[in-house]
């Protein structure tokens, strides 16, 4: 891996030729809500704002999009199915070290045992990935996730420091991708300011377990929280948001939408929710999971027990979305570390 400095000046001539190559989506600011970033297609390259702290939704919807259309089909004789395909190369910019961790994540869930075509046609399709590194507000946690230095799948990766930016090049595309951009040789006052970036990033960091993520898989595999998650789930309103705004979530839906002709219509693949009710019914309209706290200690479970088995990490990157985005104003954070103590407090009165 190399490193070079980039101006603030320059990024710009970074992104235009990525433009030319096809579409790109970055981080923007929503012009009715300033202060309020999200991640679209670009029109150009000013538009990407890099300091942002977060954005509502992450930026997996390149790869695996809210709404998705599969294929067309017509009853005829005989039928007609004509598969919907996306071509062509994109690219990303501007993704934070919790969203490139989970995208690393996605790419392994989606590759794992029967591979999920469609997504891994989509990564396929990455002509390049560009990172930076950010500041946190009260909700990110990647400290206690060990995300807050991630790097996977990114090209290039950029830290902010006096003079601009620290660029590590990171893969054979990364180089390229610098060709047009005026670059400046490191410094050690580079290297240091950029030490003191990612020192300062964690110092700022508020919102922590109070245990590790290993332990804690371990309470939850123990279990005995029943108190704890009924009294989450009095709060929760079960409307899902906390799954929608999950970089690392990869459940969804398929149904075929019916055209006013019953002869026409559309299969979609669209993103859903664990906390919704129905979300485990199953044939006979037995539901798995039908009481609220049920959902609530699934999600848990999900995110810090059973993948964590499976693939030895948590599938929560620290991003904060999931406490941002909760109408109840549930913190993930606070009620992770409402579960150890209640643990521990049972362990010490056995």
């Amino acid at each position: 891996m190399s490193v070079c400095v980039v101006e603030d000046g320059e990024l710009n001539s970074l992104i235009r030729p990525l433009l030319q190559q096809g579409p790109v989506m970055g981080p923007k600011e929503r012009k009715q809500q300033p202060g309020f970033y999200y991640f679209d297609w670009l029109e150009s390259a000013e538009e990407v704002v890099w300091d942002y702290v977060t954005t509502t939704l992450p930026p997996k919807k390149a790869f695996f999009p809210p709404r998705e259309p599969f294929l067309e089909f017509s009853r005829s004789d005989p039928d007609k199915v004509r598969a919907i395909t996306d071509e062509g190369p994109f690219a990303i910019v501007g993704v934070h070290p919790c969203d490139l961790a989970a995208i690393e994540q996605l790419d392994i869930a989606y590759s794992d045992d029967i591979a999920d075509g469609r997504y891994l046609a989509n990564r396929a399709r990455t002509a390049a990935i560009i990172g930076v590194d950010c500041w946190p507000d009260e909700y990110c946690l990647c400290t206690s996730v060990g995300t807050e230095q991630a790097r996977g799948p990114a090209d290039l990766f950029l830290t902010p420091i006096e003079r601009g930016y620290l660029v590590e090049v990171r893969t054979a595309r990364g180089q390229e991708l610098l060709a047009d951009t005026a670059q400046l040789p490191v410094t050690d006052q580079d290297q240091a300011d950029a030490a003191r970036f990612q020192d300062e990033k964690e110092r700022r960091v508020t919102a922590k377990f109070e245990t590790d993520v290993e332990q804690f898989a371990h309470i939850l595999a123990e279990g005995g929280l029943t108190e704890v998650w009924q009294g989450v789930a009095d709060r929760c309103y079960s409307c899902g948001s906390c799954n929608l705004v999950c970089p690392t979530c990869f459940c969804f839906d398929i149904n075929d939408d019916i055209n006013l002709d019953l002869t026409t219509g559309v299969r979609v693949r669209t993103w859903d929710s664990c906390q919704l009710p129905d979300f485990a019914v199953v044939a006979g309209d037995h539901n798995f999971r039908g009481e609220r706290w049920e959902r609530v200690r699934h999600r848990w479970q999900r995110k810090f027990l059973y993948l964590y088995t499976q693939y030895g990490q948590p599938f929560c990157t620290g991003c904060g979305r999931c406490s941002r985005a909760c109408t109840a104003d549930i913190n993930l954070v606070e009620v992770s570390n409402d579960l150890i103590a209640y643990a521990q407090r049972e362990k010490q009165n056995v």
